[in-house]
C-alpha cells in the first residue's frame, strides 16, 4: 500500500492545534540536540539547567523532619577509602545531594554546585552522595575538575534521606532538621539558596 507523505502532512497540519504542533516540534528538537554528540556536551547541558530545572520558587528554614540518631550512623565512604557517617558532621549545616555519574539531570545542575561550594564549601558540609562505583566516580570527577567532597554510599540511606529518583538534594540544619528536599535538578548557586545557607549559618 502506497503511503501518500504529502496528504498525511496536510491532515497534520490541519488537525492539530498551534500549540500542539510547537511541542512536538521542540520534542523533536530536543531528541536531535541529545542523539548528536556535540550538542549533548554543550547545548543538552545548558537546556538542562535553564528550561528543564528552573530555580526553586520557594524556600523556608522551617523544618520538614529531623535526623535521629540511627539516621546519622549511614555509612559512606570517601574516594580514597575513609569511612565515615553523617554523625561526623553532627552541628554542621549540610548540603547533601544524591547523585549518579549515568543520570543526565544530575550532571546537569553540578556546575552549579561546584560554584556553590566554592563559596560556601568552608562553612557548610557539602556532601554530594553517589550510587556509582567508586572507579567510576573518581573518573567522572577528575574529567570534569569539580571540587567537591564526594562520599559513596556503603549502606541504604536512612528513611529521611531515601528517595525514589536523582538527583534529590537535602538541606540540613545545624540541629538535624531537614529544612529543605527537592527532587530533581536545579540552580542551586542562586539567590535564595545563598539566603537560606546565610540564615542557617547564623543559627546557634
Amino acid at each position: 500500500m502506497k503511503i501518500d507523505v504529502k496528504e498525511k502532512i496536510k491532515n497534520y497540519f490541519k488537525t492539530k492545534k498551534w500549540w500542539s504542533i510547537a511541542l512536538d516540534f521542540l520534542f523533536y528538537l530536543l531528541i536531535l540536540l541529545f542523539l548528536i554528540p556535540s550538542t549533548r556536551r554543550t547545548v543538552w547541558p545548558v537546556l538542562m539547567r535553564t528550561v528543564l530545572h528552573p530555580p526553586l520558587k520557594k524556600v523556608s528554614t522551617a523544618p520538614i523532619r529531623t535526623l535521629g540518631e540511627r539516621d546519622l550512623q549511614w555509612s559512606l565512604a570517601t574516594l580514597d577509602g575513609r569511612h565515615v557517617t553523617l554523625a561526623d558532621y553532627r552541628g554542621r549545616v549540610l548540603f547533601i545531594n544524591l547523585w549518579a555519574t549515568w543520570c543526565p539531570p544530575c550532571r546537569a545542575e553540578m556546575p552549579g554546585i561546584e560554584k556553590l561550594y566554592k563559596d560556601y564549601g568552608d562553612r557548610v558540609a557539602f556532601l554530594m552522595i553517589a550510587g556509582d562505583s567508586p572507579e567510576k566516580v573518581r573518573a567522572y570527577i577528575k574529567d570534569k575538575g569539580y571540587t567537591f567532597p564526594v562520599l559513596i554510599q556503603e549502606t541504604q540511606a536512612p528513611p529521611p534521606l531515601q528517595t525514589s529518583s536523582i538527583p534529590t538534594t537535602f538541606i540540613v540544619d545545624r540541629q538535624g532538621n531537614i529544612v529543605l528536599q527537592h527532587k530533581g535538578a536545579s540552580k542551586w548557586n542562586a539567590g535564595k539558596i545563598r539566603k537560606l545557607l546565610d540564615e542557617l549559618l547564623q543559627e546557634n
